[in-house]
């Protein structure tokens, strides 16, 4: 009888087969997944992050990377990897001119630190990948593609992705570039509405924002071609990659688009030891202020300067905060790396990723505090009024 029910066991071991696996679970998002895998998911151990690192140890687990591959939106294996904060570095020293030799001149000086930068950098890890819409002549783009090397370069002892993407489009190709942007980014502006209306002086781009993954796309109008307000595009929209990695540019409005300017224009305004590009941009960006702003500026009026920076220093992205501080943030921008240097200015991008607020790490960065800076920055603008003429 025992023998008889031992088979009986065996028998229902190997026919009755055991339950089902449950299938892996699916996430909407990363924070969703996130909330459950605070590391991520890796389809395997020897998954490599391709983004910016170092990152914390995913959980490997195949099943669960499959069922979410949607999510791992630079396609290196490793799904909503987390970012491990590095180590604060150690302030650098000043190499400009300190906020006390401020004066009119002191452009040149910035504009020498850029170079410097620059010419120290290097590009030789980067892939740079083109993609080029249909209707855009790729011959078009010579002097962005040198742009961006210079760019690269420029921030590469900070922030040196494995891979950047570039994504050129004309006013003909705002459909395709609207479906590129949807599929890569998980974003679809209305690009086609932007085409029609700047027609051939078509210049819209963004910066992805997210972190992760560095891509932007540009769109290069028919009417554009090497103009320096053009070419500065690219470099501009690096910068912003730079500073999307540390999260700044969700936060803060002058200090995001007025860096990004100032070093775009910097880059993109090649060969101006006389400052007449220069110039010509700030004159341009000027109109950016609106006529009354302007005026007021123009006149020397200081309490305005002062007032718009403290209204743009935080990130209510208004459509008058971004246009502004293409004049005024960019500005400041100037002060800072003509009195601190490249590399202070790369510093204190970097701390914006603590959980402190602008002030804070603006004093650390610059021994400084904002409103007093803000009466520089007004000093400086005052001592220009050609910029006006």
């Amino acid at each position: 009888m025992k023998k008889m029910l031992a088979v009986a066991v065996l028998f229902s071991l190997i026919f009755s087969g055991s339950p089902a696996l449950a299938a892996p679970a699916k996430f909407a998002n990363c924070s969703a997944l996130l909330k459950k895998y605070p590391n991520g998911i890796a389809m395997s151990a020897k998954s490599t992050n391709k983004g910016n690192g170092p990152v914390a140890k995913p959980r490997v687990d195949a099943g669960l990377y499959n069922a979410n591959k949607k999510l791992d939106t630079d396609k290196d294996g490793i799904l909503c990897e987390k970012v491990v904060k590095a180590a604060a570095p150690s302030q650098s020293e000043v190499t400009g001119a300190g906020l006390d030799g401020i004066n009119k001149e002191s452009w040149k000086i910035a504009q020498a630190a850029v170079l410097k930068a620059v010419a120290s950098g290097t590009s030789s890890q980067a892939n740079f990948s083109f993609v080029v819409g249909p209707k855009l002549d790729s011959a078009r783009l010579a002097s962005r593609k040198t742009a961006l090397d210079s760019a690269y370069k420029l921030w590469s002892k900070w922030f040196a992705p494995a891979t950047v993407e570039a994504i050129y489009w004309s006013e003909n190709d705002a459909a395709w570039a609207e479906e590129k942007l949807a599929t890569g980014w998980n974003y679809r502006p209305n690009l086609q509405a932007i085409a029609a209306a700047e027609k051939g002086n078509c210049g819209s781009a963004g910066a992805n924002g997210d972190g992760r993954s560095a891509s932007f796309h540009e769109c290069v109008g028919s009417n554009l071609e090497n103009i320096p307000s053009s070419v500065q595009t690219t470099p501009h929209e690096y910068t912003h990659l730079f500073q999307n990695r540390y999260g700044g540019c969700a936060l803060y409005d002058w200090y995001c688009e007025g860096g990004a300017a100032y070093f775009g224009s910097t880059l993109g305004n090649v060969n101006d030891t006389s400052g007449a590009k220069r110039l010509a941009q700030l004159r341009l960006w000027s109109n950016n202020l609106g006529e009354a702003n302007k005026a007021s500026i123009a006149a020397g009026d200081k309490q305005t300067v002062i007032r718009l920076l403290t209204e743009w220093q935080g990130g209510s992205h208004t459509r008058d905060a971004i246009a502004g501080s293409y004049f005024l943030g960019n500005l400041a921008t100037e002060v800072l790396v003509a009195a601190f240097g490249v590399e202070r200015w790369a510093e204190f991008t970097m701390s914006l990723a603590g959980p402190s607020d602008f002030d804070y790490y603006f004093k650390r960065s610059f021994g400084i505090e904002t409103q007093t800076f803000y009466k520089i920055v007004a000093d400086y603008v005052a001592e220009q009024p050609e910029i006006f003429r």
